[in-house]
């Protein structure tokens, strides 16, 4: 009797020198006539190409998907990369902006100093201080008392800002034009007619008053005042527009509220008239004669 592992090994040589066989007669028909395929070929390919073309499918899916990733991947870099040039660019946007406009500033403040014929320091706003009453109520200067004195009046090309009311080591405060402590004697250049501007007591939002204009000198809403030439500022310089008018029928004069053309919560550089305008020379009109000759003369 044989024993039983001694059958399954012949079984298990068998099948295999079987297979061996089969797989070797068909390489030699697949050699000998590559064009021809057999029956079992044919099974073999009707079970394999499914499931070949579902692998390649599988293949062509996950290559998009990863190349789609990878393209996103440098889209995401891509837009990171533009957004920082966005940012770049932005910011010196805003620095040339600032340049440009900090150049037409000083344009501006060399064409008023060259224009007035008083002696001025140009100074720098350091800060501006809030009140309660009226939104700016002082601000500060980065010129101090070995500069500037208390009344010295402030301007800008845009007009009066107001007086130095106080210095202390290197900087200084300006008492503004819309300060009830403030007067600046003043002209309506339509009617001529003089008077002194206050600054409007309690929450004037930007405000004055002149007082002592005349009922004579009719004044109109939208009518320029100007400086006088008198206390100080040069003559001449814009203070406002007469913004509202209440005539008193019982008195001689009409209170007349102006809104000034300096806008003090964006001051940012003035012009401190530290000496008066020079007065005009009487003599400067007349012609003088000449002096009569007498003997040689030398050219110089």
């Amino acid at each position: 009797m044989v024993p039983t592992g001694h059958r399954q090994k012949v079984r298990e040589v068998v099948v295999v020198t079987t297979t061996f066989v089969v797989a070797l007669f068909l390489l030699r028909g697949s050699a000998h006539s590559p064009e021809y395929l057999s029956p079992l070929d044919r099974g073999i390919l009707t079970v394999v190409a499914p499931i070949q073309s579902a692998f390649a499918t599988l293949a062509r899916s996950i290559g998009h998907v990863a190349g789609r990733y990878v393209d996103l991947v440098h889209v995401r870099a891509e837009n990171e990369s533009l957004r920082n040039e966005n940012r770049r660019l932005r910011a010196e946007l805003l620095e040339a902006k600032r340049g440009s406009a900090e150049s037409i500033r000083f344009q501006k403040l060399l064409g008023l100093r060259n224009a007035v014929t008083a002696e001025t320091l140009v100074a720098r706003v350091i800060a501006i201080d809030v009140s309660p009453y009226f939104r700016v109520a002082r601000v500060r200067l980065d010129r101090g008392e070995n500069l500037v004195q208390r009344g010295m009046p402030v301007i800008t090309p845009e007009g009066v800002v107001g007086r130095i009311n106080r210095t202390s080591g290197d900087t200084s405060d300006i008492m503004l034009s819309v300060d009830p402590r403030s007067a600046i004697d003043i002209v309506l250049p339509r009617t001529g007619g003089r008077g002194i501007l206050k600054g409007k007591p309690g929450e004037n939002g930007y405000r004055c008053v002149i007082e002592y204009l005349m009922q004579g000198d009719q004044a109109k809403e939208g009518d320029v005042a100007v400086t006088s030439g008198l206390g100080g500022f040069p003559r001449d310089l814009p203070v406002g527009r007469v913004s509202k008018i209440v005539r008193n029928a019982a008195g001689l004069t009409q209170d007349i509220e102006v809104t000034p053309d300096v806008d003090f919560a964006r001051l940012s550089e003035v012009l401190v008239v530290v000496a008066p305008t020079p007065p005009p020379d009487p003599e400067a009109a007349v012609k003088k004669p000449l002096a009569p000759a007498h003997g040689l003369g030398v050219y110089r």
